[in-house]
């Protein structure tokens, strides 16, 4: 029997949409949520959302998730509402013989996320995930962008923000940009979260993911892009490195062992090494 109840998890699932909102990491309909709940009764979850059990196909087959249920948000579904209308926002869905029913939830017929697929790879992959966030915190985008490079933008990102260096001891992954909702997309980010817990996709956000009980699996994952939105936020509102060209910031990464602000960080780059 869960230790938690739906209330708990619809809460849950609400605050942290919120939260991915505020920080603008979640305008308008981007970002999606999804969450596991095989303990949570179907006669548990609120009428509201009561429908006719629904059948959708699925490109691939998830075996491994075969009978399993998630919590996911709905495709065009605004994040700042999940909290006052989840049975408008979420949709309770059950994998089944190649695809999935929708059993409660996403009143109107409408449909889960497009980024179904790397939800389901991921949870396929990594089967201790129990939580799964897609955001798209324009300071992350920005940062990958301009630094196209996986060890280097760790090794900027992780002096930016201490906690980093606890809750992501592995970095954060980074992948070439490609189509969203695709299973070419699905695959590069299932293969990255199954050695990270958080991965960048050029141009199109950040995905992170949270282990065992779902509600901490949800507040996990939520911290993780918060942690790095600061981090990246921390580094490009520094007006001093408007001074420097991305390609000496790079190429001189090994002469400070972390990176200080203001003339301090001018400093350190311009000072002949000891």
């Amino acid at each position: 029997m869960a230790h938690y109840t739906v209330d708990d998890v619809f809460y849950y699932i609400g605050k942290v949409a919120e939260r991915l909102c505020a920080i603008g990491a979640a305008a308008g309909t981007s970002g999606n949520i999804s969450v596991r709940v095989d303990g949570l009764p179907l006669e548990t979850f609120p009428e509201a959302g009561s429908r006719p059990k629904a059948r959708q196909s699925l490109d691939k087959s998830f075996a491994d998730l075969e009978g399993m249920r998630f919590l996911i948000t709905g495709s065009g579904k605004n994040l700042r509402y999940v909290a006052e209308r989840p049975h408008e926002s979420l949709g309770l869905i059950e994998i089944r013989d190649g695809g999935y029913d929708i059993l409660w939830g996403l009143i109107g017929g409408d449909v889960i996320s497009s980024e179904h697929p790397a939800h389901l790879m991921t949870y396929q992959r990594r089967p201790t995930v129990t939580a799964f966030l897609h955001a798209q915190p324009t300071s992350v985008n920005v940062f990958a962008r301009l630094f196209h490079d996986e060890e280097n933008m760790n090794r900027l990102l992780s002096v930016q923000h201490e906690q980093l260096q606890i809750f992501a001891p592995n970095g954060m992954g980074l992948i070439d940009a490609l189509e969203h909702g695709t299973y070419e997309l699905a695959e590069a980010v299932s293969a990255s979260l199954v050695e990270k817990d958080i991965c960048a996709v050029i141009r199109h956000g950040t995905f992170a993911v949270g282990e065992r009980e779902p509600i901490k699996a949800l507040n996990t994952a939520c911290d993780l892009h918060e942690y790095y939105h600061d981090a990246a936020r921390t580094f490009l509102d520094n007006p001093m490195l408007r001074l420097l060209p991305i390609d000496l910031i790079v190429r001189n990464l090994s002469r400070v062992a972390r990176l200080p602000l203001g003339d301090r960080f001018i400093n350190a780059f311009l000072r002949a090494p000891r």
